[in-house]
């Protein structure tokens, strides 16, 4: 991260000088004495060399990231952006320097005829044109379009951009030069050469805006979603450097799957669902006004009108969920975050199943085969549904009760959309809220993160224990300080144990300092007035906690395949509209590759994060055994279905592919899937049953 920053903060910096040096220089000819030329002279080679400092301290930081961190991070910059920059900086050392100490002095106060030749020469200006174009070339690529795996054409294309824009100043200064080796250059008066200046500039600026237009016109155009998909992505297949699969090379519709010998279809991937269910759920999607504990007033969409109903089972059972859509619209479905379902009852539309619309159901059987934490959500239009309170809270109990506690809340942390504004709460409660506990008492809290950001929490006031992740438990959890803090990721699980102590204990959101925020104060006795709690001063590091997982990816010696989700960001267009985009190698889906698998190969996936913001990385159907960070092994893997990747970071992840199906990879920053921040992965041998767009109504996000 600090290195990114870094090199936006370098990357401003050379651009404000060189704009500096092109006005400064733009000047020269101008100047009435040899003692002004000397000033002028002297400021612009101090500003050129703090320039190429910058300059230089900005590829250093490339290089260190190419040697501390990893090629994929570097790539981009050193392929599309150190070429381009090296150009006009380089030109600047090769013309424009020797130009200026060319400038020789005299002893007349009037300048020389060689003196002024000098002053003017084209090359001592352009360089320096060229150098600030580039440095505003580098901190859009820098801020707005980080390149990732460029092509030939992005590649080439800042070069020809590049010599565009320098068409015109380089016209100008060629005809003033002209004009002083003719004896025709005339000094005109300061209104004349502004408006000179000015004309200038709008001939470079049409120029870049031609340029921009064309750019403009082209993705709108191409970023059109279609009207109706399968989400096979043929055409972007990747298969991680393993053996061809039966796609490689075809294109299978769901219409020829029954055809196709050992095609299966999404809709036949039910499981085993013979057996009679043993306990069943009704859950009805519908709009409600429901009111938080502060009396704010919320226009929610609801699953059996209530924020967050808990649907609890236990490990082993048969479980059936009908939903029901009483008047969502554009539709819902339930997604169940974290489990791993038969993928017919995953609830994405368009991949898994269609949409339910209002007045239709759909029901959900699959085995409870997990036990732990999860929770359930729409995934249609998920950015807005998810929002405004389309989820709730699946409990898996263990089959035998062996693990029992005497106190246990299922904290879901959300942030809704008020009249007042933007609130968190846990739950319904935006307050804070007392709950009274025995000294001696075990407690467990569910904590639950809805929001499209990863959160922190503090439990302060005892030690404690992270006893699972994302609901995979944790072996010999350790005792952690009340002044460690940790931090879940959006969509992701911790469940946190304490024995209470005969003192209060605090739980909270630890990024806010708003004493209005939600908050939840153990106690024994008598409510505390005012109590004292030390601050957080390190945090939680599931890398370093516990037992190491031991499965059957972190013993592997080879990987069947090998993937490489670079995140990076762009401006650019969404379906039609500008937006700040948010990228997977380099492309938004539907341009984003779909990996494709065979039942029960190993993979591994590396992310790489090398955009401005974290990720949390969502892959359904699958847990991840995390093995490496930053290039390095982790002292303890552990297993998750919801990676957060921080900017600057990577990791690498593993799965046995033994789930079959069609599946989501994405971030769960939801409004980054909103617009395109997902692909696929797919087995060999299925075939889709459905189609996403606007045709179907099926809008998966």
């Amino acid at each position: 991260m600090f290195e990114t920053f870094a090199g936006i903060i370098l990357a401003l910096i050379m651009t404000g000088l060189w704009m500096i040096a092109a006005l400064t220089a733009s000047g020269l000819p101008y100047a009435a004495t040899n003692q002004r030329l000397k000033r002028r002279r002297t400021f612009l080679t101090g500003v050129i060399y703090l320039a190429l400092t910058a300059a230089g301290l900005w590829l250093i930081i490339i290089m260190k990231d190419l040697v501390l961190r990893d090629w994929l991070f570097v790539e981009g910059k050193i392929k599309a952006i150190v070429p381009v920059m090296m150009i006009g900086n380089l030109s600047v050392l090769i013309y424009t320097l020797p130009l200026l100490k060319g400038l020789r002095k005299s002893n007349h106060e009037q300048l020389a005829k060689e003196t002024l030749f000098h002053a003017a020469h084209p090359m001592l200006h352009v360089p320096i044109y060229a150098a600030a174009i580039v440095s505003g070339l580098t901190v859009f690529s820098s801020i707005f379009e980080q390149p990732v795996l460029p092509g030939f054409n992005e590649i080439v294309q800042k070069p020809i951009l590049l010599i565009l824009i320098l068409f015109v100043p380089h016209y100008f200064a060629r005809r003033r030069y002209l004009k002083v080796q003719r004896g025709e250059f005339i000094v005109y008066p300061i209104w004349k050469r502004l408006l000179r200046v000015a004309l200038a500039g709008i001939a470079a600026a049409t120029v870049v805006i031609a340029v921009i237009v064309l750019n403009v016109l082209t993705g709108m155009h191409s970023s059109r979603l279609p009207e109706a998909s399968d989400m096979m992505n043929h055409h972007k297949l990747d298969e991680g450097g393993g053996s061809l699969t039966r796609h490689s090379g075809h294109h299978y519709h769901h219409s020829h799957s029954a055809a196709d010998s050992g095609m299966v279809p999404v809709a036949a991937l039910t499981g085993d669902i013979s057996a009679p269910a043993d306990i069943q759920f009704e859950v009805i999607a519908q709009q409600r006004k429901l009111t938080l504990a502060s009396g704010a007033e919320i226009d929610s969409w609801t699953y059996n009108g209530q924020i967050a109903p808990e649907l609890r089972v236990r490990h082993g059972d048969m479980v059936e969920v009908k939903l029901i859509n009483k008047d969502i619209e554009k539709g819902a479905t339930i997604h169940w975050h974290g489990y791993n379902v038969p993928n017919a009852m995953d609830g994405v539309p368009g991949m898994t199943q269609n949409v339910v619309m209002p007045g239709q159901s759909f029901t959900y059987k699959f085995r409870a085969e997990q036990e732990g934490t999860y929770w359930f959500h729409s995934h249609q239009l998920a950015a807005e549904q998810v929002e405004k309170g389309l989820f709730g809270s699946l409990i898996v109990d263990h089959k035998d009760g062996t693990e029992v506690y005497d106190e246990e809340l299922t904290v879901i942390n959300h942030r809704w959309k008020t009249e007042e504004g933007y609130k968190n709460a846990f739950g319904n409660r935006d307050q804070e809220q007392l709950k009274r506990v025995e000294p001696g008492r075990k407690v467990k809290l569910r904590i639950i993160n809805t929001h499209n950001l990863s959160r922190k929490y503090v439990l302060q006031g005892t030690d404690y224990q992270i006893t699972s992740i994302d609901g995979v438990r944790i072996e010999d959890p350790g005792l952690l300080s009340d002044q460690t803090a940790f931090r879940i990721a959006s969509g992701g699980r911790y469940d946190v144990a304490f024995t209470m102590p005969d003192h209060p204990v605090l739980f909270k959101i630890g990024d806010n300092k708003n004493l209005d925020e939600p908050s939840i104060v153990f106690y024994t006795d008598v409510p505390p007035a005012n109590p004292v709690f030390k601050a957080d001063s390190s945090m939680f590091d599931a890398a370093q906690y516990g037992k190491p997982v031991v499965n059957a990816v972190t013993g592997a010696k080879k990987f069947d395949r090998e993937f490489t989700m670079i995140l990076g960001n762009k401006m650019g267009f969404y379906n039609g509209k500008l937006h700040f985009l948010w990228t997977v190698n380099g492309k938004v889906h539907p341009h984003t590759p779909t990996f494709v698998v065979k039942e029960g190969e190993y993979v591994k996936t590396t992310f790489v994060n090398n955009s401005l913001t974290e990720h949390p990385m969502h892959l359904h159907g699958h847990h991840m055994t995390v093995l490496k960070k930053n290039g390095k092994k982790v002292k303890t893997p552990w297993v998750t279905d919801t990676l957060n990747v921080e900017s600057g970071t990577t990791y690498e992840v593993a799965f046995v592919a033994d789930n079959p199906g069609m599946w989501m990879d994405h971030c769960h920053n939801l409004d980054h899937a909103a617009t395109g921040m997902i692909l696929h992965l797919m087995y060999d041998h299925v075939v889709p049953s459905y189609e996403v767009g606007t045709r179907s109504g099926n809008l998966p996000d």
